[in-house]
């Protein structure tokens, strides 16, 4: 469920309902496009555990929490000053 009450469009396959709200959104870079979008998916079901799975699996990933904050994984562009 969202933070404003609204259920998520990704569904986790563990509970067959809306996954947890924990990040806004999740973009990630990988060999193909469909390995990114499966990753980045994963990753909103994965919620606060996403950053160390995106890790071990060496994705360079953006990932925004619905409050704002911002994390990444290694190899992902430091951001423009």
């Amino acid at each position: 469920m969202t933070t404003d009450g609204e259920l998520h469009h990704i569904v986790d396959p563990r509970t067959g309902r809306s996954a947890d709200a924990y990040w806004r959104t999740v973009t990630v870079t990988a060999s193909s496009c469909v390995g990114a979008n499966t990753a980045s998916t994963a990753a909103v079901v994965l919620g606060e555990g996403a950053t160390t799975w995106l890790t071990a699996l060496a994705l360079p990933a953006r990932l925004v929490r619905y409050d704002g904050a911002v994390s990444s994984t290694p190899g992902w562009p430091a951001a423009a000053a």
